[in-house]
């Protein structure tokens, strides 16, 4: 038996509006997560997996592309897509990926401010979610994009423009890293 009714019901209204906000992450997926099944709690579980960049590698995608869940594969599935397309336009080459939103973020990835060029990326993803959950009522998938977006919202609200230029060079590296690492292996 699930309580998706009144586990969506009761969350609060996300707004990506970059300002910061009291807004305490842990404190709102503490109270979905015990709500929930075990098989549930699972999914949270992988999707917070991805929120760790140490984790974000080929296998973790690979796996991710298998899950059962379907919020799951198409959220790491769009995640590896944006990833990659960084990776390439880092690299000044074309990554050979189609997909939709592949000319908005080449245009983000091109824009000289970081911060504001973060934002348009978060931006790009925030609406990625809401298209995946669209015709979503009362499901775990809702809950999981939910948990996402809550996730992009506590990103920014930990974040100034000091902080956030150092993040995002270390982001930087850490795909040019992966990217390294997987084209020797």
């Amino acid at each position: 038996m699930n309580n998706y009714p009144y586990i969506i019901a009761s969350l609060p209204d996300l707004a990506l509006d970059f300002e910061k906000h009291e807004f305490d992450y842990e404190f709102v997926r503490e109270n979905i997560f015990f709500s929930l099944s075990e098989e549930d709690r699972r999914l949270v579980e992988w999707l917070e997996q991805g929120f760790v960049a140490e984790n974000l590698n080929e296998d973790f995608y690979r796996a991710s592309s298998r899950c059962g869940n379907k919020f799951i594969r198409n959220y790491f599935g769009f995640d590896h897509q944006l990833r990659s397309e960084k990776v390439a336009w880092l690299q000044k080459r074309d990554s050979g990926e189609d997909f939709d939103e592949k000319e908005d973020l080449r245009k983000a990835f091109a824009m000289p401010d970081i911060f504001r060029r973060e934002q348009a990326i978060s931006t790009l993803v925030w609406n990625k979610i809401e298209q995946m959950t669209e015709l979503e009522v009362f499901s775990i998938d809702q809950i999981l994009a939910f948990l996402a977006k809550a996730h992009i919202i506590g990103r920014w609200n930990r974040l100034d423009r000091t902080t956030g230029r150092k993040l995002f060079e270390q982001f930087v590296q850490e795909i040019d890293d992966t990217y390294n690492k997987n084209k020797i292996d």
